[in-house]
């Protein structure tokens, strides 16, 4: 080799030892004291060993600072690359807090929007780790990196539904900045360090926490304890994702029998419709080795939702959770199902619906905050749905609620239903009130309220054995019917059968310019 090649090769190593050491040893150490890892410690643990190529590393701010003092700014504050996560391609960015607090520079900004548009044209998962203070300030132009930043949201919106994003929270996420990790697909918390918020006054310690944007705001998926909790956590969705919306989800060889019968699924729904039980039971005995991974576990916890799988296919799993609030449909559970399902619908992820539900909540509240817009919202969503959709009715399946999570004429592929199930406008024992109220009153004046109780049973067994799925389903052409009644230990099989029945379905929609959601 030439003596000529020396002295780059010398400004090369010096410059990537410069951006190994970041914002410099002392802020290093100062992150490790936080109990956080440095960037490059997080994007070593989240990609194969030796994979990981770096991309940007030479970049720094060239813009003046406010004070006059120039710092280190190695990648401009953002380390980033590409390699593979269990042998699967995929491209990372994390922002480095030991640079100038993680602040967004103009050069990152830019960065991060090619880095984007990259994983969307080579069809591959972004993963990002957000921990920065904010935007920086500079003296020309005050908050640098807002003109990228634009370019940034721009590619994060076009390229939504290409490849699946997954966004770590593992230090403070402020400003304008906030609103990256919600625009990926799924956001990850660490319990400790994690913080977003946009901005103003702050009026609870809890505020910007993973507890807060996990049981109020909607806006965290998932809170782990450390760093390599979150890398762990992201790793797990993986393996339930397809690279990009042209692929189907990964096949796992479970071990599992799927034909596998479950006599413990007898035993889970109480005999009488006033109990309720926890849908996680039902879950847990169908899917693969009873391995569920749950999404937004303590947000609107009457609708649980998350990942499993049937005979090693990957499927999204959608139930009503009787056992919190009845198992009703509200704003957070309607919004909560409707972005799951969209999801879904993008990267060809099998929905089943388990439904057992009173409906939508009614009265003044509830429409002051817009519910019939929120569930006008899964009623669009579902109806674009092409993925396949299997609807398994448990036992209530009253009200909108029927028709959102997918009955006959919603057209999903197959509505299997327990023998126990029920159909109807609202609750039989609404129905029984407001049509036989008077025989009801007429019955108390004559023997007293015991004479009025013995009365209303006999009357709500009646509508009850109406509402029943098997009577209702002799009419073929009602939404109110199922496909199959089946025996409950007879779900897991029924539901691999007809997955492996529709892998080759092919379902149209309307040519249009766009759909346009309900507000």
């Amino acid at each position: 080799m030439g003596k000529w090649m020396d002295g780059y090769l010398d400004k090369l190593e010096a410059k990537r030892l410069e951006s190994q050491l970041g914002g410099g040893q002392d802020r290093q150490d100062l992150q490790h004291s936080l109990g956080k890892l440095t960037a490059r410690e997080r994007l070593e643990l989240l990609f194969d060993k030796g994979t990981f190529d770096e991309l940007g590393a030479l970049t720094r701010d060239i813009r003046p600072p406010l004070d006059g003092t120039q710092r280190p700014s190695p990648g401009d504050g953002v380390v980033m690359g590409g390699g593979q996560i269990n042998g699967r391609n995929a491209l990372a960015f994390c922002m480095d807090f030991t640079v100038m607090a993680g602040a967004l520079g103009n050069q990152a900004a830019w960065m991060l929007a090619d880095l984007v548009k990259k994983a969307g044209d080579r069809r591959v998962p972004l993963i990002g780790m957000m921990d920065s203070a904010g935007s920086r300030i500079s003296v020309r132009d005050g908050y640098t990196g807002l003109n990228g930043l634009g370019r940034l949201f721009k590619y994060m919106s076009q390229y939504s539904g290409i490849s699946p994003r997954i966004m770590m929270v593992l230090g403070p996420c402020t400003g304008p900045l906030a609103a990256l990790p919600v625009m990926g697909d799924f956001r990850i918390f660490n319990e400790e360090s994690g913080f977003l918020w946009l901005g103003g006054k702050i009026e609870s310690e809890e505020a910007g926490t993973a507890e807060f944007h996990m049981e109020k705001s909607g806006q965290c998926d998932f809170v782990v304890d450390t760093d390599e909790d979150a890398i762990d956590k992201a790793k797990e969705i993986l393996d339930f994702l397809p690279q990009s919306c042209w692929e189907m989800p990964p096949y796992v060889e479970t071990g599992d029998d799927p034909e596998r019968r479950d006599e413990g699924l007898l035993d889970v729904m109480p005999e009488n419709v006033k109990f309720t039980y926890d849908v996680h039971e039902i879950i847990e005995k169908i899917v693969d080795n009873g391995e569920f991974l749950e999404v937004q576990e303590e947000y609107a916890t009457h609708l649980v939702v998350g990942f499993a799988r049937i005979g090693g296919h990957c499927v999204g799993i959608v139930a009503n959770n009787p056992d919190e609030m009845s198992g009703v449909f509200e704003i957070d559970s309607a919004d909560k199902y409707d972005r799951f399902m969209n999801f879904l619908d993008a990267f060809n992820i099998p929905i089943i619906t388990m439904v057992d539900s009173t409906a939508y909540v009614p009265g003044d509240k509830w429409e002051r905050l817009g519910i019939i817009r929120h569930g006008a919202k899964n009623l669009h969503s579902y109806s674009h749905l092409t993925t396949q959709k299997i609807t398994v009715v448990l036992r209530r399946s009253y009200g909108g609620s029927n028709i959102v999570m997918g009955c006959a004429q919603m057209h999903p592929d197959v509505v299997f239903g327990w023998p126990c199930g029920e159909f109807a406008p609202t609750g039989p024992e609404s129905i029984v009130q407001a049509i036989f109220h008077k025989e009801l009153a007429k019955a108390e004046e004559e023997g007293g309220k015991e004479k009025r109780e013995e009365y209303y049973e006999m009357l709500l067994a009646s509508v009850r054995e109406q509402f029943n799925i098997m009577q209702h389903s002799r009419d073929w052409t009602s939404y109110y019917m199922v496909e199959e009644a089946i025996d409950p230990r007879d779900t897991r099989a029924k539901i691999y059968r007809t997955l492996v029945a529709t892998m080759d379905k092919y379902e149209d929609l309307p040519e249009k310019k766009r759909f346009i959601k309900p507000a």
